[in-house]
């Protein structure tokens, strides 16, 4: 799985330039894409984490919901004004997100665990897509190649590292993460199909 989720964010990008020539295909996979998420939220992902954490699931799903448009804003900060600061707190942001990614990936035990693994190799490509959409029409192709390297390897790292993650708190803590992965997940789907039909209108 973390073969994959790493393949899932390069593909991301190839799957933009696609859809930007409203190739058909491009489109029916990515809307099969947004389908599987769609469903492993509603019917897997959310009832499980709804059961382990009750309402601390809502509060943890709403920060990992609210997470991702505070990098995104301060990753589009730094491409158009070339802050340094704010390209650090994004590329840190984005790391600690990929590390999440990572951690949650070792747990392969388990119907929700196997769900989670899924729903975060999917949900990697509306991340590349993002990652691209900003970074490569103002730094160009190398610069937005090395920011989806550095997650990649983020990614890696939070694999690694998983047993200093999730050894704190066990199952607890794999809990929290997935609570906040789905917020995260969520917040990917509603702005990639508001993005994907901006593009196509």
């Amino acid at each position: 799985m973390l073969f994959l989720s790493i393949i899932s964010l390069f593909i991301g990008p190839t799957l933009y330039q696609w859809l930007c020539r409203r190739d058909f295909v491009a489109k029916a996979f990515d809307s099969l894409v947004i389908t599987g998420l769609v469903v492993l939220m509603a019917f897997l992902l959310i009832p499980e984490s709804w059961a382990e954490l009750g309402y601390w699931s809502v509060a943890l799903m709403l920060a990992g919901y609210l997470v991702p448009g505070m990098l995104e804003n301060l990753v589009k900060q730094a491409a158009h004004t070339l802050h340094l600061v704010s390209l650090f707190l994004a590329l840190l942001g984005l790391a600690l997100h990929a590390m999440l990614d990572g951690a949650a990936l070792t747990v392969g035990h388990g119907s929700a665990t196997s769900n989670l693994s899924l729903a975060i190799v999917l949900h990697r490509f509306g991340v590349g897509m993002m990652l691209w959409m900003i970074i490569q029409p103002v730094f160009g192709k190398p610069a937005a190649f090395g920011v989806l390297g550095f997650v990649a390897l983020a990614t890696v790292g939070g694999y690694l590292l998983s047993d200093t993650v999730l050894g704190l708190e066990g199952d607890y803590a794999l809990s929290v993460i997935q609570a906040l992965i789905i917020g995260m997940i969520v917040h990917s789907l509603v702005h990639r199909s508001h993005g994907v039909s901006h593009r196509h209108g």
